[in-house]
């Protein structure tokens, strides 16, 4: 108890301090706590997004389980005992999913039997026999609608058993309702008389229930659950045959924890009922493979956010261990005291250790709490610093929150230890000693270290360089590669490396100038030249977190940038214009024969079969262009006519037959399509200015150019199949031109690339022939997709196809690469802001505690408030000032150095246009207004506390 009082009040008495510790604690698990979330939050939006496309594109519902068995003897022994196993481990095992069942049946039917009408003038008439079963459904009765009749008994009525039949049914066996039929088995003893009763239908086309039942029921008879059961099972298992087990879970809940349970699922099914029998089982499961693939994916993402939190790992890790070392600084007089007196060191680490356990439990309690809400704030970036209003992330509290947070608090109890166990064996005369001896002397050894980071950094970026190289030299493929996670650690390293490098210098810099201005510097640059000069030990703890904070807020406001415009402009490259639709044109030729069989009464004679078929010349009719240039939320239109197979020749000898023709409307095309400026040595609507000036001017591709030994000037005559020939004039060649890859490859034996031929589209039509070409159009600022797609069907445009790049680039945002990079890069630069600005206020606040004589020294000299201010203000400068240009020298080094490494992580033959480091200055502008505020706040609150400080009692103080 006495020990618990002496570290309250001793936490008491450094509640800054603590307070600042606790702090640190508390957002580093936060931080850490966040990783699992984040990951779950984000592949579980994902992973429903992918089920939703897989119910789109396949008409399947993914959330369906169903297993179909057989119960037909010899293979089972007892098959009406082995049918309720099976349907109770499937109503458990299904339940212990712990997802929402939206439906749920069983259809279990008979083996074939004979069915013929018990009339035997009808049973004469018939003309074929055709088999039936005897089929139940569960649930059935409240998912139908009756056509005609009613419901069956569940008992036989004068021995007759009733059922339904569908309206297929009726018409495949050419009877009414009423009729009875005689279903039997003669080898099983087995007749039963059958009447339809009831036609039905379902009741809603979309319900669920009927995605689970086969629509193949037209040779059926579909009798009373309860009659089945009493009857079939019980009386006649030797004529049971398959039986379908359904159920349809609702994907939208899935969570990662739900993961587990689903995926086992098939193999628990399978054991738990083949124990007893023979099994034939056979399993439909769409989701199994989806979640299979994100197992990986998961990983891969917790991977890439424990990445992308190292820098600020490694911030909080200094913090920690800088606000215990102030604490025990401030402390070491009580230790030694302790020590000399008869204290262990165990019982002085004890005392610590109960101190940063009983913060530690605290953390562990708020953080995961804390992290959640920050998951759901991060499921809103768009980018760097940067927040749209989007539904928040499907986030909650896991399992594997808490742990982290628990390994976390005892990694930071451990960090916060060090300088604690490091200490507790001093007396107070080792300590005096220790302060003496280590003054002005520089530690080796943490040079080696400074100088080992950043050769790590340096060799990571020479290794990443040649393997980038490589990639290049021999185009291997890197579809599959996802960004690599060490991208982000390594410009961590090269900042801490960096810049320790650069604050080992950094005072010596500061001496020359002192040096080079001694005689003529005004009192307070005097002052803080000095200061700053031969006190850097109290300083580089500051300046190191600026420069780490400016520094990876640079670096990864520059890596966010790229990666997000450089996929992006990927999409729009590739797409050309914002959409591209192609409408439906009229042409002469027949339209052909239904399922490719021959037409009825037409016979072929022996020459005609023999003789080769004669090409039709095909004749296009132009739709009119009028109502799509027309539409009010389309601001330009273009014809874009394009032509694989082009047929490319200076004379016989000299041809290739695999060039790409563009025929284009140069003025249209320029104002509706996107191209990137840089491209191209001049401004590309140069070059469609030159096409412009003659009609047989064209453009060619360096590969084009290449193959054909073609210069400026040259005359070219284009063809393709069926069309006429025409000449053409080379005007320029070019490397790029939307949606063009010079690196996408034709034929992969012969290793052809893309030659394109760019020409004019009227000139086309009229010398090659006129074929049809998609309109490209640029939709008005601000206008609405909705009602734009509306006002196409409106206006009767016969649209074959469409293809918009607006919702690409919203998937793109969406996707688990960029919401994984833009979050987390946003935190960790926030994060790392707010604990600068902690260490900074603490800082100063203690400096100027420690300094409280010196500045009353100073007012007693003269010196007036405001050029007491102008020394703190002065040191500001050459500290925190100095440290946050260095970070954005240091950040923009990095930068240059390290996010063009980010190309080797995309797909290398598709990154059209080519990959480039990109800055944006309203992002740097962002840091930098952060940092400013920063100061600004900080500087005002050390001026209103040294405002408050009675300096002039300082003298006083002095003399005690």
């Amino acid at each position: 108890m006495a020990i618990l009082k002496l570290i309250i009040n001793k936490m008491l008495n450094n509640r800054w301090l603590t307070g600042s510790l606790f702090l640190g604690l508390l957002i580093t698990v936060s931080l850490v706590a966040s990783i699992p979330i984040y990951t779950s939050g984000v592949m579980q939006k994902l992973l429903i997004k992918e089920l939703e496309d897989h119910q789109v594109k396949t008409g399947e519902f993914p959330g369906i389980f169903t297993f179909t068995d057989s119960f037909a003897t010899p293979g089972v022994d007892k098959p009406s005992q082995a049918f309720l196993k099976a349907e109770q481990v499937n109503a458990d095992l299904t339940a212990q999913v712990g997802l929402p069942i939206l439906a749920k049946n069983v259809t279990f039917g008979t083996i074939a039997l004979k069915t013929m009408y018990e009339d035997e003038e009808k049973r004469a008439e018939e003309k074929e026999q055709r088999d039936g079963k005897l089929m139940m459904i569960t649930g059935l009765e409240d998912e139908i609608e009756l056509v005609d009749g009613r419901l069956p008994q569940a008992e036989p009525v004068d021995g007759i058993i009733e059922a339904l039949v569908t309206e297929e049914a009726l018409l495949k066996r050419n009877m009414v309702l009423g009729s009875t039929f005689i279903m039997s088995r003669a080898d099983l003893d087995l007749e039963y008389v059958v009447k339809p009763v009831g036609v039905f239908q379902t009741k809603e086309i979309e319900s669920l229930y009927w995605t689970l039942v086969s629509n193949n029921m037209s040779e059926d008879f579909i009798v009373s659950e309860k009659w089945f059961r009493n009857e079939i099972l019980q009386n006649h298992e030797d004529a049971l045959w398959f039986a379908r087990f359904n159920t349809a879970f609702d994907y939208h809940q899935i969570t990662p924890l739900d993961f587990p349970a689903l995926l086992q699922l098939p193999g628990k099914m399978k054991r738990e009922i083949s124990g007893g029998k023979e099994t034939n089982m056979l399993i439909d499961f769409p989701i199994n493979g989806i979640l299979k693939t994100y197992d990986q994916k998961g990983k891969q993402m917790t991977t890439m956010l424990w990445s992308l939190n190292v820098p600020v790992l490694i911030m909080l890790a200094i913090y920690l261990f800088m606000i215990s070392r102030l604490i025990i600084e401030r402390q070491l007089n009580e230790i030694a005291v302790f020590f000399s007196r008869g204290a262990s060191r165990l019982q002085i680490v004890f005392i610590y250790f109960i101190e940063v356990a009983i913060l530690g439990g605290l953390a562990l309690l708020l953080g995961p709490i804390i992290a959640l809400q920050l998951c759901k704030i991060l499921g809103a970036s768009n980018g760097f610093l940067e927040f749209v209003q989007r539904s928040t992330l499907p986030v909650e509290l896991s399992g594997d929150a808490f742990l982290y947070a628990l390994w976390t608090v005892l990694a930071s109890i451990v960090m916060v230890m060090i300088p604690v166990i490091h200490a507790s064996g001093s007396s107070i005369v080792s300590h005096k000693q220790g302060k003496v001896r280590h003054q002005g002397k520089m530690q080796w050894s943490l040079a080696i270290l400074e100088l080992a980071l950043l050769g790590v950094a340096i060799y990571g970026l020479v290794t990443f360089n040649k393997r980038q190289k490589e990639l290049l030299t021999f185009n291997i493929e890197s579809a599959d590669v996802s960004i690599d996670p060490v991208l982000f650690f390594l410009p961590a390293l090269f900042i801490v490396g960096f810049g320790l490098v650069v604050l080992r210098v950094y005072p010596w810099i500061m001496k020359v100038i002192f040096k080079l201005g001694e005689r003529f510097w005004p009192l307070p640059l005097y002052s803080t030249l000095l200061q700053v000069s031969r006190s850097s030990k109290q300083y580089k703890f500051l300046m190191l977190f600026l420069v780490m904070t400016i520094g990876m807020g640079v670096f990864s406001a520059s890596a966010a940038r790229t990666i997000n415009t450089n996929l992006e402009e990927q999409l729009l490259y590739e797409q050309g214009a914002e959409i591209r639709m192609q409408v439906r044109w009229q042409d002469n030729l027949p339209p052909p024969n239904a399922m490719g069989y021959p037409t009825p009464g037409a016979e072929e004679t022996d020459e005609e079969k023999s003789a080769e078929p004669e090409e039709q010349e095909v004749v296009y009719t132009e739709p009119p262009f009028e109502p799509i240039a027309k539409l009010k939320h389309v601001d330009q239109t273009a014809k874009v006519f394009q032509k694989e197979e082009l047929t490319v020749s200076v004379d016989e000898e000299k041809n290739i037959s695999y060039g790409q023709l563009m025929a284009i409307e140069t003025k249209d095309f320029g104002e509706t399509v996107w191209f990137k400026d840089s491209l191209l040595p001049y401004h590309w609507y140069h070059y469609l200015n030159l096409l412009a000036e003659e009609p047989s001017a064209v453009l060619v591709s360096r590969e084009t150019a290449k193959a054909l030994n073609l210069q400026k000037g040259d005359e070219i005559s284009l063809q393709w199949q069926g069309s006429d020939t025409g000449e053409f004039i080379v005007y320029e060649i070019i490397d790029y031109w939307p949606t063009f890859n010079p690196l996408e490859k034709i034929d992969e034996e012969e290793e052809q690339v893309g030659a394109l031929v760019v020409a004019n589209l009227s000139y086309v039509q009229t010398m090659l022939g006129l074929e049809p070409y998609e309109v490209w159009m640029k939709a008005k600022p601000g206008s609405s997709r909705a009602e734009l797609y509306k006002e196409i069907e409106e206006a009767d445009i016969a649209v074959a196809a469409m293809s918009d790049v607006v919702p690409q680039i919203t998937e793109l945002k969406n996707s688990a690469l960029l919401l994984g990079v833009n979050g987390m890069m946003t935190m960790g630069f926030l994060i790392s802001l707010l604990i600068s600005f902690i260490g900074f206020l603490l800082y100063w606040i203690l400096t100027i505690k420690a300094r409280t004589l010196q500045y009353g020294i100073y007012r007693a000299m003269g010196i007036s408030m405001p050029k007491l201010m102008g020394i703190l203000i002065s040191e500001q400068v050459f500290t925190s000032g100095a440290a946050c240009g260095l970070g954005v020298l240091v950040g923009g080094i990095t930068s240059m150095l390290y996010v063009p490494l980010f190309k080797i992580s995309l797909n290398i033959d598709q990154l059209m246009p080519p990959f480039s480091v990109i800055s944006d200055a309203s992002d740097e502008a962002k840091i930098y207004l952060f940092s400013a505020l920063m100061l600004l706040v900080g500087s005002a609150v050390l001026i209103g506390f040294l405002r408050k400080i009675k300096i002039d009692q300082a003298i006083k103080l002095g003399e005690d």
